[in-house]
């Protein structure tokens, strides 16, 4: 704990000596100066304020620089793709912290996301990632899954061909956030395509030994099976239920499972489904599972169910 701490304080540090820069640059440009370097510097500060949590103060500098941006832009002068979706995005952001509509900033921020580049300013890989996942998960937070969907596609034509550890794991992540949008929208199939690929990935990733979190793989197989209970695909469904529950059970036994309610979930699920096929059997063992975990109520779960079958 005492090496977080301190690992908290030194970052937090670090944007105090930053802001405090970026503060003297600002007044400098204000008073005399390029434009351009105006509107980095402005851009620059309100990201660090936002870091820092100064939501308030960001928005302000954020919205001054997007004011200069489109003035510059009647002029006929291009201000580049990075720092105009940096702020917009992070203005996003702010408007989704403070429960406010954000789709506006968003939707800006879409009009030069397709010419954002690893090279672009405020961005290298990492960071157009990062900027891609919060912005398309804050809009599905939203209810706004097609303009989530294109900050997705966004982030996988970056990472398109890439095929390192970091850059897998971001797609099979990227893959099942794609599965939501499609689920958002109502496209069953096409969420399953979605998920289809971020298992085959992760499949891969542990056949490599390179996966970062098994519960990221659990994710996209469990939301598969959802869809395919949507579309009567009873067969596909309880086979992905049941290779969610091996996982799962083999992360527990190795003490890597974080909650243990989501196995014991899905034992549920299993049971309950399997008991509407007649097949008790099958459904009590997986109840059985679930009491061997402790589970309290699993008892009384099974007692229910086996009385309303009767």
């Amino acid at each position: 704990m005492v090496l977080i701490l301190r690992s908290m304080d030194v970052s937090e540090i670090h944007l105090e000596k930053a802001l405090e820069e970026y503060n003297e640059k600002v007044n400098r440009l204000e008073n005399e100066g390029d434009v351009q370097d105006l509107i980095e510097a402005y851009v620059n500060r309100g990201s660090v304020l936002y870091m820092l949590g100064y939501n308030t103060s960001a928005m302000e500098d954020l919205t001054t620089a997007s004011e200069l941006i489109d003035e510059l832009s009647e002029k006929g002068e291009v201000t580049d793709a990075g720092t105009y979706v940096k702020a917009h995005a992070t203005m996003g952001a702010i408007l989704f912290e403070q429960n406010s509509d954000s789709s506006g900033e968003y939707s800006k921020a879409l009009k030069r996301l397709p010419q954002l580049r690893t090279d672009s300013r405020h961005f290298d890989l990492s960071g157009i990632i990062r900027m891609c996942v919060e912005s398309a998960e804050n809009l599905l937070d939203d209810n706004d899954p097609e303009n989530a969907m294109s900050f997705v596609d966004k982030a996988l034509s970056i990472l398109k061909g890439k095929e390192d550890r970091w850059s897998g794991n971001r797609r099979m992540e990227l893959y099942t956030l794609q599965g939501e949008c499609y689920l958002a929208m109502q496209d069953f199939n096409s969420a399953i395509e979605s998920y289809s690929e971020a298992i085959a990935i992760g499949t891969d990733l542990v056949d490599r030994s390179m996966i970062e979190d098994m519960e990221e793989l659990v994710v996209p197989i469990i939301s598969r099976s959802q869809c395919e209970s949507e579309l009567g695909l009873d067969d596909m469904y309880i086979s992905d239920i049941e290779l969610a529950i091996n996982l799962l059970e083999e992360m527990e036994r190795s003490n890597r499972l974080s909650d243990v309610e989501v196995l014991v979930n899905l034992h549920h699920d299993a049971a309950s489904f399997l008991m509407s096929k007649g097949r008790m059997a099958d459904a009590e063992k997986h109840l059985l599972h679930a009491v061997s975990m402790g589970v309290n109520g699993a008892k009384d779960y099974l007692r229910n169910q086996t009385n309303t079958q009767l």
